[in-house]
């Protein structure tokens, strides 16, 4: 249990980082999270190894041996608003624990190691999603610049607040030194709990892509225009979201449509709605289950906007296809389990990770623990302490094969 409650002890020091009575919150380049970095670092350092926060204010921490390609364990440290202490923080210091189960073992790796934490793969503030692993790998973020943050602050003046330039993002590429990429996330979701199973070993993410529509109508007054007499934009989105749920709930595999933001003008109560703005978030394991899932969300609004009266703005925001992890990273993280004998589950992730991001420029692949009742970016959010201390082992027992002699 002493491995255990070491890992515990972490998970509860990062937790005041930002800490906001039972939930946590850290934004990227906000205070805190600079603080919880710059405390991570000093972790690393008592361990050995060496350090650094790079120009995108990723922490990569070296544990310098023998040669070649490093074996990487990343995640994250920024929260969404009143996160928990478990989502991504959990990656990070059970990655933290498993090296330092390694050293302790007396472990000579025979290439190196290393623990990265990626800033900003919440996009919470700037949604700028994945940034810190966009620029490990040499992604252009130019266009990111000037995103702001509710308070209208940008995202170039946020990093240049904390000490950090945009425009030397370029030099935090480091993909080219990573042989192998491993992360450990709650799995955000109920099955391995209804499995009773403590590890997830995930062969792949889902697919995703983002829309904006907004239907435009005639504001009236409530009281006085008859109701066939109504371009109501407001019905015309919720028949949209209605319609997203009830095709998503047929479909079989993995498919899910989101409505998440939502947003009605003039907004007053006695006022017929004359736009209305709402998000749709779709992923998908399949890339063609993504291109028909396009194809028929527009023309499931266009019909929608022709039995209202209304006119459709419809703008796509992102997309990412779908990705398989690496054969052999997978190999190694099944074998680490079993060797743990943990009871495990192959499964495909709805979420997006840093490992999605890294898995298309090296061999990459993820495990999951338990979170309980599935809940997750929330103060509920819990993971038990031994779950926690098996997905630390696993890493640990990972690691070793993948940067082990031969």
């Amino acid at each position: 249990m002493g491995r255990a409650s070491s890992l515990i002890d972490d998970l509860s020091a990062a937790a005041r980082f930002g800490g906001d009575g039972d939930g946590v919150t850290r934004y990227a380049w906000s205070p805190e999270q600079m603080a919880v970095l710059r405390w991570l670092a000093e972790q690393l350092e008592a361990l050995g190894l060496t350090a650094t926060l790079d120009a995108a204010g990723n922490v990569i921490g070296r544990w310098d041996a023998g040669s070649g390609k490093a074996v990487v364990i990343g995640s994250h440290l920024d929260t969404v608003p009143s996160g928990g202490r478990y989502d991504g923080a959990l990656g990070v210091l059970a990655g933290l624990d498993a090296i330092r189960r390694l050293k302790a073992e007396g472990f000579e790796p025979a290439r190196p190691v290393w623990l990265a934490s990626f800033m900003d793969e919440e996009g919470a503030r700037f949604r700028t999603a994945l940034m810190g692993s966009r620029a490990f790998v040499g992604e252009d973020l130019t266009e990111l610049a000037d995103r702001r943050d509710p308070a209208g602050v940008t995202l170039r003046d946020a990093m240049t607040e904390a000490g950090f330039a945009f425009d030397r993002l370029p030099e935090a590429v480091a993909i080219d030194s990573v042989g192998a990429y491993v992360e450990l996330h709650i799995e955000q979701g109920r099955v391995l709990e209804s499995a009773g199973a403590g590890i997830g070993i995930v062969t792949g993410l889902a697919g995703m892509f983002g829309m904006r529509a907004t239907f435009r109508g005639r504001a009236d007054h409530a009281g006085t225009t008859p109701m066939d007499d109504r371009r109501d934009a407001l019905v015309g989105a919720s028949r949209a979201v209605v319609a997203l749920r009830d095709h998503a709930t047929r479909h079989p595999g993995l498919l899910r449509m989101t409505v998440g933001t939502i947003s009605v003008q003039p907004g007053g109560f006695n006022i017929v709605p004359a736009s209305c703005e709402f998000s749709i978030d779709v992923r998908a394991e399949r890339g063609d289950d993504l291109d028909g899932a396009r194809a028929w969300i527009t023309a499931l609004l266009e019909d929608i906007a022709g039995d209202e009266d209304l006119e459709l703005d419809l703008r796509h925001t992102h997309s990412q296809p779908p990705h398989d992890f690496d054969d052999n990273v997978i190999a190694a993280l099944r074998q680490a389990a079993d060797a743990e004998g943990a009871k495990t589950v192959d499964m495909k992730s709805g979420a997006g990770h840093d490992a999605m991001v890294i898995g298309r420029h090296a061999p990459a692949a993820m495990i999951f623990v338990p979170s309980r009742d599935g809940v997750s970016h929330s103060p509920a959010e819990y993971t038990a302490p031994e779950q926690c201390e098996l997905g630390a082992r696993v890493l640990a027992s990972a690691v070793r094969n993948l940067a082990q002699p031969g």
